[in-house]
């Protein structure tokens, strides 16, 4: 291998390295996001820009729990996990509502990305980064388990890598 070709797969391991720790860094420097409460003020969706949301019940649409979902267009990990998330999004009732929020990612790439691994959940457009700032979130993905009221039950940062973890995430305390 040549001196060059060494230092291209140096490179290339640094940039990997980087982006996995972009995606699944951790989501609060130590806090624990638990006993959280969310508020979501007036977050546009994706599916319907014109509508608002101004209650976590409204959200819910009669379920108990919500996965609230951050993730971007440009997240490796996080397109892997669109179509688990479909497909937990359609199996799975009764069971949790399926919630995105666009996290540091522009309303074109996502709604492309939508559209072609198969999110069909409402994704909310936190362009302002305001429902981020609640969490905090400094990383995607990140799911947390809300209850109909928005009070944080648990979270995961990092990809879920089957339809059955999903479901026992959703299952949780």
């Amino acid at each position: 291998m040549t001196g060059l070709a060494r230092i291209r797969r140096a490179a290339l391991a640094i940039l990997i390295a980087s982006l996995v720790t972009a995606c699944t860094g951790p989501a609060a420097s130590g806090d624990s996001l638990i006993g959280r409460t969310m508020r979501i003020g007036e977050a546009h969706p994706l599916t319907d820009p014109t509508a608002t949301f101004t209650s976590w019940p409204e959200v819910a649409g009669g379920n108990q729990r919500i996965l609230l979902n951050f993730w971007a267009s440009w997240c490796i990990p996080c397109r892997d996990e669109i179509p688990l998330l479909s497909n937990y999004a359609a199996s799975f009732v009764p069971g949790a509502t399926v919630l995105g929020v666009l996290y540091k990612d522009a309303v074109g790439p996502a709604t492309a990305a939508a559209t072609e691994l198969g999110a069909t959940w409402t994704t909310l457009i936190d362009a302002d980064g305001a429902i981020a700032a609640q969490v905090p979130v400094n990383a995607a993905p990140l799911t947390l388990l809300l209850d109909a009221n928005g009070v944080v039950l648990d979270y995961r940062v990092g990809p879920f890598i089957s339809v059955a973890e999903i479901a026992e995430f959703a299952d949780g305390p």
